[in-house]
């Protein structure tokens, strides 16, 4: 209801909107009534349920413009909207700030929604006064230093602040225009004073790559080093790794098997093994993952550590670790030729790859052999020779063992089988581009090039869903609540963008597709012109993936079960799983195993709570990747001022539009104004946001721009430190013919003696 799009409707409307099944009519409409009560909702003309009109006041977080003005999202939905605050009412607030607002109406009776309608704010009728700062986002800073005659000043990285930090502590300090500083707020900035600040620690020469790293960590709380206290737990606690004392588990080191990871890895928390059953045409999967939870006990310093990390982050050349290396790197790493402690999901498919059994269990085992991703292609595909050029050791004899090749192949024939039940069920997949950075020996980027494409990352990862889906099920079979990774179905109203364009396709999409239905739409028009600006339509209509321990389940997956239990070195939530199952394996046999089990477990408020964070640590760590990625990227285009590059549009505002390059998967922003010429070839046109297809259009020649439009755009203004890229358009990429790609200076020397960072995102369930 909060939406712009929402056209208010009865109960029942509402109950159709939201695909609730007739027999949860009654409890909805229940629910509804509950919340009227409240006063959350109101029910307007002709039974309609609206949202409240906003109060004398507003409590929500705020969001900066550097233009001066802001808008206040409110905590509670008004029939408003989001509250716009004009340049002077905003007060000393940042973006990410609590706040409490007076509103103020202004304009009685006109418009709805208009002050959550950038570009529209003089048509609203209401506007607010920031009064109070009820929590600040943030205190601590990070910018590059500058000296204004005898005053220096810190400008903030990044568009939190479009004024500078004064900073006066900088007697005895050996400080440089450029250095870059972490600056603690004492004063806030106003609207006609800037913001006082104290240097609390000087990284280095800003431009650095290791000092924007550090620089990114600071900014985002990424703590790089770990307590004495959590090192002297942790190495401690590698010592409780006895391959003659192994208890109950089941001993496998006498069984195959293998890791495949990229080539750079050092925590290998995954390891396959796989037979065949010819009498019964069964498979059966083995998917060993490091038993982290041994090693780390609950509300240990080292359990504390990591549950207030949530996971590790993946900077470009630099891992900030959920444990210490002693751990990720060690006795929990599932290293070529030695014990390791496991717990293993044993699962059995039939022929056409259906799940006809499950079973977990305490193991030890010795993996044969560590594989990367492009070596396992290879001894699939019959290339010895490419498998030794990809690998990372080097087999013993320099002889790849027959019974390695014939279990990666029968990898990839169940992986196989497995993908096509998952796609005939639904299964959402992407096809959009990714690409590995290349840096020099500095640490700077040089270049990019396409991530490679072998089956064997579709094998590891169809293998992890399948056993993360198996841990979800278990607990599901029991009763018992658990945290899940949800996927929530994509809401209505952000299907429209995607249904125009499968119109204009030639497909029909519903209102609510369901997972099935927006997959057959990505297949048809797989290698069709349509195919970009549609995956990325449907990649912008899908919801946010969170943990929760409601009963969600996965819409991208088209699975109903599904947790995160394969990767517990660098995620918390599959360390609570892991702790789960060893309840399970503790207690299997009892007479009354959901009640013992609820006994030992956290309970739902509990998991609420560790999924809220965990999912918060998220999206820090992907914010932070992100940041960083785009400033060693942004630095690479300021060395290409004025060179011409392809580019799809990723976002239309009434502002102008966001193009990607597509060859470093950069966003740059043109504004409308910079839109006039180079596409109507008019001065003067106007362009406005078709608010009903997301479109932007101009006024005069009916040009429009819209998700998914390919353009050749020339690079402008390039701001690293402020993460910002200015593009003009030169022509519609359909309007020339493509350029064979240069490669730049140096390019070649770099791609030789560089490294190349990719993502570990290969466990992408």
């Amino acid at each position: 209801m909060a939406d712009q799009r929402y056209q208010p409707g009865t109960v029942r409307d509402l109950a159709r909107e939201l695909s609730i099944d007739n027999d949860q009519f009654d409890s909805f409409s229940l629910a509804v009534d509950q919340m009227i009560e409240d006063g959350q909702v109101l029910l307007g003309d002709a039974d309609a349920v609206v949202l409240p009109p906003p109060g004398a006041h507003m409590i929500g977080s705020f969001r900066l413009n550097a233009r001066g003005f802001g808008f206040v999202v409110p905590d509670a939905p008004t029939e408003h909207g989001d509250l716009f605050v004009p340049q002077g009412n905003t007060g000393d607030a940042l973006t990410g700030d609590r706040v409490k607002a007076d509103v103020i109406q202004r304009h009685p009776g006109r418009g709805r929604r208009g002050g959550g309608r950038p570009g529209a704010t003089n048509k609203s009728p209401y506007i607010g006064r920031i009064v109070e700062i009820i929590q600040r986002s943030e205190s601590r800073y990070v910018g590059n230093l500058e000296k204004r005659g005898s005053i220096w000043v810190a400008h903030i990285d990044g568009k939190m602040m479009h004024d500078p930090v004064v900073v006066r502590d900088t007697g005895g300090k050996d400080l440089n225009t450029g250095d870059k500083v972490v600056v603690e707020l004492i004063t806030y900035p106003s609207d006609d004073e800037l913001g006082e600040g104290v240097i609390t620690e000087v990284l280095g020469a800003s431009g650095e790559p290791a000092v924007e790293t550090v620089g990114v960590m600071r900014a985002y709380s990424l703590c790089g080093e770990f307590s004495e206290q959590v090192m002297a737990e942790a190495r401690g606690a590698a010592q409780h790794l006895d391959p003659d004392n192994i208890g109950d588990r089941e001993d496998l080191t006498d069984q195959l098997i293998l890791t495949i990871d990229p080539p750079d890895a050092r925590d290998f928390d995954d390891a396959i093994s796989i037979t065949f059953n010819p009498d019964s045409s069964t498979y059966e999967l083995g998917i060993h993952i490091a038993d982290v939870a041994h090693f780390v006990k609950t509300g240990s310093a080292l359990d504390e550590e990591a549950l207030k990390r949530g996971n590790s982050v993946y900077l470009p050349r630099k891992v900030v670790p959920m444990l210490p290396e002693v751990l990720s790197n060690g006795v929990c790493s599932l290293q070529e030729g030695v014990h390791r402690f496991c717990k293993s999901a044993f699962i059995t498919f039939d022929a056409d790859a259906k799940v006809t059994g499950r079973r977990f269990a305490r193991t030890v085992i010795k993996s044969a052999k560590r594989l990367t991703y492009l070596e396992a292609q290879s001894l699939i595909d019959g290339d010895i020779r490419g498998a030794f050029a990809h690998a990372a050791t080097e087999p013993e004899n320099r002889k790849y063992d027959r019974d390695w090749i014939d279990a990666l192949k029968l990898m990839n024939e169940l992986a196989t089988l497995i993908l096509d039940r998952r796609r005939k069920a639904g299964m959402i997949e992407l096809d959009l581009p990714e690409v590995e950075l290349i840096f020099d020996e500095q640490g700077r980027v040089v270049d990019a090039e396409p991530e490679d494409n072998a089956f064997t990352h579709r094998i590891i990862e169809m293998f992890m869903v399948e056993a993360n889906e198996a841990a979800a099920a278990l607990f599901d079979s029991i009763g018992v609540t658990m945290i899940r990774r949800t996927h929530p179905d994509p809401p209505s109203h952000d299907t429209n963008d995607l249904r125009r364009f499968a119109r204009v396709s030639g497909f029909n999409v519903p209102a609510n597709p369901t997972c099935f239905e927006l997959q057959t739409l990505l297949d048809a028009v797989r290698g069709k012109p349509a195919q970009h600006a549609v995956h990325i339509a449907v990649l912008k209509t899908l919801s946010q993936a969170v943990y929760s321990p409601l009963l969600i389940g996965h819409f991208a997956l088209a699975s109903e079960h599904y947790t995160h239990f394969t990767s517990p070195i660098r995620r918390y939530p599959d360390l609570v799983i892991h702790r789960a199952l060893d309840a399970y394996l503790d207690l299997k046999s009892s007479k009354n195993l959901k009640k013992v089990l609820r006994e030992r477990l956290p309970d739902e408020d509990k998991l609420t709570e560790l999924s809220t964070h965990c999912s918060h640590t998220e999206r820090n760590a992907e914010s932070a990747e992100r940041d960083l990625r785009n400033y060693l990227v942004l630095e690479l285009m300021s060395t290409h001022l004025g060179d011409d590059f392809e580019g799809t549009v990723t976002g239309v505002t009434s502002a102008g539009i966001f193009v990607q390059i597509d060859r470093y998967l950069v966003d740059g922003f043109i504004r409308c104004a910079d839109l006039e010429q180079s596409l109507s070839g008019r001065a003067g046109e106007r362009w406005l946001l078709n608010r009903a297809t997301g479109a932007l259009v101009a006024q005069r020649s009916g040009q429009s721009i819209s998700i998914g439009k390919r353009f050749t755009v020339r690079v402008a203004r390039v701001d690293p430190a402020r993460r910002l890229l200015d593009l003009v358009i030169v022509t519609k990429v359909s309007d020339r013919k493509t350029k064979k790609r240069k490669q730049p200076k140096g390019a070649r020397k770099a791609h030789q003696q560089t490294m190349r960072v990719k993502r570990r995102k290969k466990k992408r369930g």
